[in-house]
């Protein structure tokens, strides 16, 4: 495999993988190719292809600061690992850096220990995970039914929500109206609420969303908002990431019609609205309690772990 020769990745990148990788069976929010696009500038992600295979390296926090999975693309080897993986060790001695990888799903895990061990006796991983960046996972179907006991609570919201609003709410889908004006005026008002001016995160989390809709065709984004009185109060956008699962990027509701139900009420409206899905991926909780808490009283399917290793 030629030499890895890195890049930022632009709007022509997201074409061709769009068009190339292979996402069968893919549902953790990193192997979202909108993502890669979206977090660039919080995680300073550059990208590399060779030999059909696509190749990541993150520059974040502590934690993620590493190589992601190299992902298959058309046309490459069922076998490929061995020679993606020995193209990241050359890789990485150019460089000067150590070989971290990082956001791996304990199957792609198993499968650079596996290879490591046939293929790369000399060299071992040491692996660590944190509760921080797992991923929420969602029968779709569930969150548009919210049936049952378990989902008592957020239909008593979404039914607050209703009998508030009887007659004055209704929600538009993306894929079906031209709303990117009112995702745009929620969003920044979202973040005049939360003073994102003076938050960094916030801040470049507002200028993702504004880069996500002005690509809003060539990234296929799904998604809708929530009125009340005529008014936009809620919005969310998500983008595929393989035929069966959606990823949720952005969820934002103002103030006051959250207090009135509005996040749950958004999340049914949207759930409901995109049967083709299986799953919907709504992302970590980054460590922060109320988050967390927020995330699983949706009673996630599947809490997808992420894998931390570096070899050694």
């Amino acid at each position: 495999m030629a030499e890895l020769e890195w890049k930022i990745p632009d709007i022509n990148d997201f074409k061709f993988l769009s068009g190339n990788l292979l996402t069968e069976g893919l549902l953790g929010s990193d192997c979202s190719i909108v993502n890669i696009f979206l977090l660039q500038k919080k995680y300073d992600i550059h990208t590399a292809v060779s030999n059909n295979v696509f190749f990541r390296y993150y520059t974040g926090n502590a934690n993620r600061t590493g190589y992601g999975f190299p992902l298959r693309l058309r046309g490459a080897d069922s076998d490929y690992l061995t020679e993606a993986l020995d193209s990241i060790f050359k890789d990485a001695e150019k460089h000067g850096r150590p070989v971290r990888f990082c956001l791996l799903t304990e199957e792609q895990k198993n499968m650079i220990s596996l290879c490591l061990s046939r293929n790369f006796p000399d060299k071992k991983a040491a692996w660590s995970t944190t509760i921080d960046d797992n991923d929420y996972i969602y029968e779709r179907q569930k969150l548009a039914d919210l049936s049952g006991k378990s989902y008592h609570k957020k239909k008593n919201h979404v039914s607050r929500f209703r009998r508030i609003y009887d007659g004055r709410w209704e929600f538009r889908s993306l894929s079906l109206c031209q709303i990117t004006d009112d995702i745009l005026k929620v969003s920044e008002k979202w973040g005049e609420e939360h003073d994102a001016a003076n938050d960094r995160i916030l801040s470049l989390e507002l200028e993702s969303i504004r880069f996500a809709l002005n690509h809003k065709d060539a990234f296929g984004l799904e998604g809708g908002v929530l009125y009340t009185d005529g008014t936009p109060c809620a919005m969310t956008l998500a983008s595929r990431i393989s035929e069966s699962a959606l990823d949720i990027h952005f969820e934002k509701c103002l103030r006051e019609a959250a207090d009135n139900g509005a996040y749950a009420a958004v999340n049914w409206c949207f759930a409901s609205c995109c049967p083709e899905f299986t799953y919907l991926n709504r992302e970590e909780d980054m460590g922060v309690e109320g988050l967390r808490k927020a995330k699983l009283s949706y009673h996630p399917q599947i809490l997808l772990e992420k894998f931390y290793g570096e070899i050694s």
